[in-house]
């Protein structure tokens, strides 16, 4: 079974918020209220992926799309528009009808980031759509090189205040959620690191494993078999309590209190959605995340799943998204 500690903070938190975002879900319905669900789906549904293939949201996507409305014999067209952060993917939900046919695999950076890292938007990440499901929570956890001799987190906080400016820390760009992890955590614990944006989370990683940086944030699916395989380390979780997936990483928190960073992966359509509609997919996908073959995958990816309802959801957005305003603010990162 998943861990359930991972997810106490945010799910209480989205079961709090939830009635204060009563008057959103009054404004949600568009000009598709009364459609209500109806046959749903009568055709093929588009699942925009705002990221490049292969990645973590391509592969929730393509999960998904195997068993979404399977009854209903219409297919789930997977369709990648990757760039500018997730951006360009965005915008294409944003300008959809709102029926349900064009939805949104998107990341918390997408919605909950992104409004205070660019200046010029074509839509609004936090107004132009209507949360329908979370999937799930991804475990993320601070790596090193195996060549740097440290072993706990204390003892990488130590290290860093005897050697400022000497640690370089690997992000997939300016602004991505591994940047703003380690920025972050630095700005936490005053320490003294030097960011280094590279053009993914794959060359990313690679830097860490060929010591051109010794330290990176990410996604534990991404990081797990380099620790396996003895190349890096896993030093600590960002959540605020450790995970059953990987039971022998702490977190972060038990020594530098405060500090926490959780990433999630959720599913948007345009606004205006009929509630019914919403209410129709967000079952269907809790459904299909419940199944064994996707719990698994779910575990194997380093994710726990997160049924929440679409009011839980907005909640949980608003949330981030406020964080992530005032620590972008506070980081001093120039909206680009």
């Amino acid at each position: 079974m998943p861990s359930t500690t991972v997810l106490s903070r945010r799910k209480a938190l989205a079961f709090c918020l939830a009635g204060s975002a009563m008057p959103w879900a009054a404004h949600a319905q568009g000009p598709q209220a009364g459609a209500g669900a109806g046959d749903f789906p009568t055709r093929p549904v588009r699942l925009i992926v705002p990221f490049a293939p292969a990645g973590s949201t391509d592969i929730l996507a393509r999960l998904l799309s195997k068993h979404l409305f399977a009854a209903s014999g219409q297919p789930m067209v997977v369709e990648n528009v990757a760039g500018a952060g997730g951006n360009l993917g965005a915008a294409v939900v944003a300008r959809a009808p709102a029926d349900g046919y064009t939805l949104e695999i998107g990341a918390m950076s997408t919605h909950a980031m992104n409004g205070s890292l660019y200046k010029q938007l074509a839509f609004d990440p936090m107004n132009d759509f209507d949360t329908v499901a979370m999937l799930a929570y991804a475990i993320n956890v601070i790596a090193v090189s195996a060549s740097l001799p440290v072993r706990t987190f204390p003892e990488l906080l130590a290290y860093i205040r005897a050697n400022p400016g000497k640690i370089n820390y690997a992000s997939g760009g300016i602004g991505t959620h591994n940047h703003l992890t380690l920025a972050l955590l630095a700005k936490t614990a005053n320490l003294d690191i030097v960011h280094v944006p590279y053009k993914g989370g794959g060359p990313a990683v690679a830097a860490l494993l060929q010591g051109e940086c010794q330290m990176f944030a990410g996604g534990a699916s991404l990081l797990l078999p380099h620790a396996q395989a003895g190349k890096i380390r896993l030093i600590a979780v960002t959540e605020k309590t450790r995970t059953d997936l990987l039971p022998d990483v702490p977190s972060a928190s038990e020594t530098l209190k405060g500090f926490e960073v959780t990433n999630w992966y959720g599913v948007f359509a345009p606004r205006g959605l009929d509630p019914a509609r919403r209410a129709q997919i967000n079952q269907e996908i809790n459904r299909v995340t419940a199944l064994p073959e996707v719990a698994e995958r779910f575990k194997g990816l380093g994710m726990v799943r997160a049924p929440l309802s679409p009011l839980q959801l907005r909640a949980v957005l608003q949330a981030d998204h406020d964080l992530w305003s005032h620590t972008i603010q506070s980081l001093r990162i120039a909206p680009e």
